[in-house]
């Protein structure tokens, strides 16, 4: 039985919604899996049932009024906590002496197994940074990028959650999603949504940009004929109010909402946008100001930051226009390549 450490990143949840897809198919192939991680990471993989060792300190970007704040100070934290992170992945590892150790975007595991001699493998769809805006910033993110750079090139296998072609140590395996739980009829039950129309606000697991609906619910009130109920899931802040709204908190099955409802809006998570994409939803993703990563994502949709200010104009545009779903089934690949390190 391969012995398989998981490091998943504690910012925001989508690292552990695929993280939680591709350990489960490593466990029905027999692996053994022990997942670490920290933050809000560890209590969402717990509520799912996963055995998590809580060891990584969250140093997430500052995020203000729908907007990324201060990029230095954040890969400065970034390294902070990666000092005191690898020490601690360190002990875990060896005291779990793993056949490999796989980490979605989450560092100190891939620093301490490289350490270690252990055969490494890295998920990430973020290949390229670009947060940084002012010079100092920009002083940082170099020395950064050639850091990421080399550790992406060190590693026997770089698992991108994307379709693409092979080359070097880079591993295309397509889109990592959670399947759905439960048909829409169960799904509305269980969380009070009425039938009719539906639009979900997707939030990050984080809370991160709880400014978007409330524009979204001021944004349906001008929708002509029947106005859609509005869902929020992702909302750790105050319970956003109003006529028809739902907010649901963190939500354990989003992709059950996801494919429920007749459009998701939401802040251009990779994760959001392939669970639309699987299940045939239309979404519109506004990415977060300068979040570089959310920029990229939203951009490959025809989106941009600019696009808060024409909510209801894309809501009429887009509401009900579902496409083919694409089902998509890149844990199967990727759990293909971690074993064969293993």
């Amino acid at each position: 039985m391969p012995r398989i450490l998981y490091g998943v990143s504690p910012i925001g949840l989508g690292h552990a919604t695929r993280s939680l897809v591709v350990a489960r198919e490593l466990e029905r192939r027999g692996g053994e899996v022990r997942i670490f991680s920290g933050g809000k990471a560890v209590e969402f993989l717990r509520v799912c049932g996963a055995r998590v060792d809580d060891i990584v300190d969250d140093a997430g970007p500052k995020l203000v009024g729908g907007e990324m704040k201060n990029a230095a100070a954040w890969y400065i934290r970034s390294w902070l906590a990666q000092r005191r992170n690898v020490p601690k992945a360190r002990r875990l590892a060896s005291a779990f002496a793993p056949d490999v150790v796989v980490c979605d975007e989450e560092f100190s595991g891939v620093v301490a197994a490289g350490e270690l001699g252990v055969r490494r493998a890295f998920i990430a769809d973020e290949l390229e940074l670009g947060f940084a805006r002012g010079l100092i910033a920009r002083a940082i993110e170099r020395r950064v990028e050639r850091w990421y750079g080399k550790l992406l090139a060190s590693v026997d296998a770089l698992i991108v959650p994307e379709e693409g072609e092979d080359v070097g140590n880079r591993r295309y395996v397509g889109p990592i999603v959670r399947a759905r739980t439960a048909h829409c009829p169960v799904v509305r039950k269980r969380y009070g949504l009425p039938e009719g129309p539906l639009v979900l606000v997707s939030l990050s697991g984080s809370g991160a940009g709880r400014e978007l609906a409330s524009m979204v619910l001021e944004a349906l009130g001008s929708l002509p004929g029947t106005r859609p109920s509005l869902a929020v899931a992702g909302n750790r802040g105050p319970r956003i109010q109003g006529e028809g709204v739902y907010d649901l908190g963190v939500v354990r099955d989003n992709q059950d909402l996801v494919a429920c409802a007749d459009l998701v809006v939401s802040t251009a998570g990779k994760s959001t946008i392939d669970e639309a994409a699987s299940a045939g939803t239309p979404i519109i993703a506004v990415p977060i100001r300068n979040h570089a990563e959310q920029e990229r994502n939203a951009a490959a949709l025809g989106y941009s930051a600019r696009d808060w200010s024409r909510l209801g104009e894309l809501i009429a545009k887009k509401f009900a226009s579902r496409e083919e779903p694409r089902h998509y089934r890149g844990e199967v690949r990727a759990a293909d390549i971690i074993m064969s390190l293993a």
